[in-house]
């Protein structure tokens, strides 16, 4: 007897071949006008970054004071690049583009955050082909990669130079997805291999892509139809197998990883914070992410940890069990709800807090990729429901536009905070409470702008919420020293150091404070502690120079004066120094 074929149209949620709906024709001509206007609402967002700065948020560490970066791209620095741990990270690419970027046009702000832009309208054009290349459904793919660009949960990724990694990472990941497809449709050792060193590229920009596998794995199901449900043993095996070079990828980028977040201290341990209060965290972090995806009021570049009350972690985890049965329940009839689901939870696993890595509870940046599942999700069950009835069709679209346009202007606003590190700051405590870290960064702000009444009225605010924050104990004491009040900046500079041994600027101000005093051995001591642990400080270098002098070692002492001096040739005490010193060596 003969097997009936089973009707190739009767998957629900799966693209249907031969003649389907109007929308499932791709024309050339439908694909660039989408383009063009996921372009254009891009750039009516984030064209203003060309005239945005710097912000003292981590772009010092990564870029404007990092000597490596700035040296631009050498042999040299591509080998730092590869092997550093540098600022608890592992992410050569991410180096190596922020290089160039310094070999291509310096120290322009304006540019290295439009070639942010750039990755961020790429990845969205990529998103939007390789949805419509999977599915057929070019408008659903269209209000997806839509979402993706102009949502306000992207704009701290795209809108921080700090976050190149992400945008840099994501785009190698949308690219992989791309040639995953064309894999998929015609397998051969060569169109693998593109996809593999796709895919390592996104770890060597931003080793947060570690799940990517898996969601590769999800798209076999729902909708590359590589798997049915339930999945056949063998198939399954066979998928898996197909991806263990990329899970291996994975398995090095997280032991990478780990070692650079271990070795700079980054990492919480379970004493500090249990595994429960972890996970605790974790359910409610996922919750809030979902509720700033609909509702994103109030973003902030860092908000402060707190314990989760008992009655949140209870909301959370009935919205997730809630939204997981309902995935479950639907697997077969509407798979795009498991898959979007899955790919959102998936990927946010490395940062979810279950490995608790610095202080932050959860961070905008951290939805990049993983709000793509939600919004697939979201996107294919309203339009399903709403396909075979034209008024909610025309209601759906008609909400759609109008929410597109809600989100856009959101993005817009919240981007203009993102132009200096004053605005960026103010906002940011506008939103949040009890902010020790971005009061101490205001407070660093206004120092520079020579208000430091207000300066040491925010660390003190900071201090007053985290007694240990080495930083602030730091600052603080660096503002008393201007108004001579020596001997509480001393006991505060002794405090900061016990807190972080390596805090480069308390080992500078306390070798000052020796210098001061004629304990010259002291002070060099400090000068060359806080040169190892931060490289190219002009002003430890001229005050190293300084105490040498007065050791009677001139000859070290004008190594170090010109040193400074090559850094910042304009740099007053440095010429001094270098003066005195030329003398005590003719002298001598």
């Amino acid at each position: 007897m003969k097997k009936r074929k089973a009707p190739a149209a009767g998957v629900p949620g799966r693209p249907k071949p031969g003649p389907v709906a109007a929308e499932a024709t791709v024309s050339t001509k439908l694909s660039i006008v989408i383009c063009v206007l996921l372009a254009l609402a891009t750039i009516a967002i984030y064209a203003q970054t060309a005239t945005h700065g710097y912000v003292a948020y981590d772009d010092d560490q990564y870029v404007y004071e990092n000597h490596w970066v700035k040296a631009g791209l050498t042999s040299s620095n591509l080998a730092w690049a590869f092997t550093t741990f540098f600022y608890a990270n592992w992410h050569p690419l991410t180096w190596i583009s922020y290089m160039l970027d310094f070999s291509l046009w310096g120290s322009n702000a304006g540019a290295q955050h439009l070639v942010n832009v750039a990755f961020h309208l790429a990845s969205t054009l990529l998103l939007f082909l390789v949805l419509t290349r999977m599915t057929r459904r070019p408008w659903r793919a269209a209000l997806v990669a839509a979402i993706f660009t102009v949502h306000p949960l992207r704009v701290e990724s795209v809108a921080w130079i700090s976050e190149r990694k992400d945008v840099l990472s994501t785009f190698f990941e949308m690219l992989t997805l791309l040639l995953y497809v064309s894999y998929t449709a015609k397998r051969s050792v060569g169109r693998y291999f593109a996809v593999v060193l796709g895919f390592a590229m996104s770890l060597l920009a931003k080793p947060m892509a570690v799940t990517f596998p898996l969601v590769l794995l999800l798209l076999d199901y729902w909708p590359l139809q590589r798997l049915n449900w339930p999945p056949a043993p063998a198939a399954l095996r066979r998928l898996v197998l197909e991806k263990l070079p990329l899970l291996a990828l994975s398995a090095a980028a997280s032991v990478l990883t780990f070692v650079a977040q271990r070795s700079y201290g980054a990492m919480v341990s379970l004493n500090r914070f249990p595994l429960a209060a972890r996970a605790a965290n974790a359910a409610v972090a996922y919750a809030a992410y979902i509720g700033k995806a609909f509702w994103p009021a109030d973003l902030a570049v860092l908000y402060p940890p707190r314990p989760p009350d008992s009655g949140s972690v209870l909301l959370a985890v009935l919205l997730l069990a809630g939204i997981t049965f309902a995935a479950w329940r639907w697997v077969r009839k509407r798979p795009y709800v498991a898959v979007g689901w899955l790919w959102y939870l998936g990927m946010l696993v490395p940062v979810i807090g279950l490995v608790q890595v610095g202080i932050q509870a959860m961070a905008d940046r951290y939805t990049y990729m993983p709000m793509v599942g939600l919004s697939i999700a979201l996107v294919w069950t309203v339009a399903d429901l709403v396909e075979d009835r034209r008024e909610l069709r025309l209601a759906a679209a008609a909400a759609a536009i109008v929410a597109l346009a809600v989100l856009g202007v959101a993005a817009f606003r919240q981007t203009e905070y993102w132009k200096t590190s004053r605005t960026l700051f103010e906002h940011t405590l506008a939103v949040t409470q009890h902010n020790h870290i971005i009061q101490n960064n205001l407070g660093v702000i206004l120092t520079r702008e020579g208000n430091s009444k207000e300066a040491v009225a925010l660390y003190r605010a900071a201090l007053s919420t985290a007694p240990d924050y080495a930083e602030a104990h730091a600052n603080l004491a660096h503002e008393l020293m201007k108004s001579g009040e020596f001997a509480e900046a001393e006991t505060l500079l002794t405090q900061a150091l016990a807190q972080n041994p390596n805090l480069a600027s308390a080992h500078g101000d306390l070798g000052v404070l020796m210098a001061a005093r004629g304990q010259f051995e002291q002070a060099r001591q400090e000068f060359e502690r806080a040169l190892s642990i931060a490289p190219a400080g002009v002003d430890n270098e001229s005050n190293l120079c300084y105490a040498l002098t007065h050791l009677g070692r001139p000859e070290e002492a004008i190594v170090h004066c010109n040193e400074a001096l090559r850094i910042d040739p304009g740099h007053a005490n440095a010429k001094f120094n270098l003066d005195n010193a030329k003398a005590a060596l003719g002298k001598k």
